[in-house]
């Protein structure tokens, strides 16, 4: 993000904005106290530390547009790794030809633009150098520089045909797309040459609102309506794929083993030669399950993705009975066999006048599911928390999810904020810990498929 922030100053100073050093140092200690993902958030945090005048307010949201929105960096970025790595072989055969054109055109075409943005623009730009060496570029006016530069890029041009074109090992199209990725890089740099406006330029790093959004890897937190739709639907994807894996591993296994003792029974009719092998079949025993779910407000979907994979995976299991929490405890089953699942949450809470508005108290919820349910945990069941942690400074009751603990067969609690956030002040993760069998995080769509299929295969 430091190096990123060097980059657009530099280039805020080439489009003529007068960025001071303590205005870039405010900007990078400005971005720790903003959401990276959030672009506005960005902006804005931006803004208030460069922007100095009115009359630059306007340029500044042009340049920050045409910094950051760069879709040939995505397109690197969603390319293999084949690609990428032609991509950085043209460059380096840019950087050998040793002189300082050679360098600022390889240094533009893996991203760095300063030197490139130096010699870009009219004679009269402020923001040059001063040249006395030919070699090194010094000793040349800027204009014999630009001249020079548009003439490196026209053969670079050539060059780049000709080197997609000989990458035989990549497929044809890969090849076009190499040859149109980097022809694309030096029509912008002929662009700038000529000081037109600037549509995008090249860069290698994308900041975290330019990656492609994929509903796989977004926390449940922040997913938009439209992708809450979308990752329902993929659990739906992730369950048939689940019970397909669950019928393959059945056929297998229904195989058995040799049955020595029964074999050599069958054999006796044929004079003890084994026309018949028998096998055993062996006895998988399946477990009981019991989610305890919180469903205050920063939960509620987590809980609803993680209910809706099990209940389609729900043969796998002896007995599912479902719990739901924000401070008492309520069994809410048997409304999963009258109404489809979000019909049957709604009328869960609205039955037990369930405030989704209160604060969560996770020691209370303990407490009263043990009260009422402490006889329906064995040593064949699995207890699923589903959880922040986030006690709100309330007793957390740690002896009663030991009890519970000591009952059940294992305890697994799953928690849909990112590790790193776990240990906050306002967490009892840690008194909850010792007494789980395992602490995952269960954040994404990605890491619930991967939790159910440890689960369940």
């Amino acid at each position: 993000m430091i190096n990123m922030m060097h980059q657009f100053v530099n280039y805020l100073r080439f489009r003529g904005i007068d960025v001071s050093t303590s205005s870039l140092h405010n900007s990078i200690a400005a971005l720790e106290w903003v959401d990276p993902l959030n672009q506005r958030q960005v902006f804005v945090a931006l803004e208030a530390c460069i922007v100095q005048n009115e009359s630059d307010r306007k340029r500044f949201k042009t340049a920050f547009d045409s910094f950051f929105h760069n879709p040939r960096a995505v397109s690197l970025e969603s390319q293999d790794v084949a690609f990428k790595m032609q991509v950085k072989e043209f460059i380096n055969e840019v950087r050998k030809e040793g002189d300082y054109l050679g360098k600022i055109m390889a240094d533009y075409l893996d991203g760095e633009i300063t030197g490139f943005m130096v010699n870009a623009g009219e004679e009269d730009d402020t923001y040059r150098t001063v040249y006395t060496d030919v070699t090194s570029g010094i000793g040349m006016s800027k204009q014999d520089v630009r001249e020079k530069i548009k003439t490196r890029i026209k053969a670079l041009s050539d060059k780049a045909v000709d080197f997609a074109n000989g990458s035989f090992h990549m497929h044809r199209q890969k090849r076009e797309e190499l040859s149109d990725y980097l022809r694309k890089l030096l029509e912008e740099a002929d662009e700038l040459m000529d000081n037109k406006p600037v549509k995008d330029h090249a860069r290698n790093q994308l900041l975290p609102w330019e990656k492609q959004r994929t509903i796989s890897t977004i926390s449940f937190d922040k997913l938009s309506l439209e992708e809450i739709e979308k990752v329902k639907a993929e659990v739906e994807r992730i369950a048939q794929k689940l019970k397909d894996a669950l019928s393959r591993q059945k056929k297998r296994s229904n195989q058995g083993h040799i049955d020595i003792k029964n074999t050599i029974r069958a054999s006796m009719k044929y004079g003890g030669i084994p026309f018949s092998v028998k096998k055993r079949k062996p006895n998988r025993k399946k477990g009981k399950i019991i989610a305890i779910c919180d469903i205050s407000m920063s939960m509620a979907y987590a809980a609803q993705f993680m209910l809706l994979l099990l209940y389609r995976l729900q043969k796998r299991f002896s007995k599912i009975r479902t719990f739901v929490f924000i401070r008492n405890t309520y069994e809410i089953s048997h409304y999963f066999n009258m109404y489809p699942l979000e019909t049957a949450l709604q009328k869960a809470i609205k039955t037990h006048h369930i405030g989704m508005g209160q604060l969560t108290n996770y020691g209370y919820a303990f407490k009263s599911f043990l009260d009422s349910y402490s006889k329906i945990i064995n040593k064949d069941t699995t207890i699923l928390i589903l959880g922040d942690a986030l006690s709100n400074q309330s007793d957390p009751k740690v002896e009663t999810l030991e009890e519970m603990s000591r009952k059940a067969a294992r305890t697994i609690w799953l928690n849909p904020e990112e590790e790193k956030y776990w240990y906050s002040p306002n967490s009892a993760i840690r008194d909850y810990k010792p007494y789980c069998t395992q602490m995952v995080e269960c954040a994404t769509i990605d890491q619930l498929s991967a939790f159910a299929k440890n689960l369940i295969l």
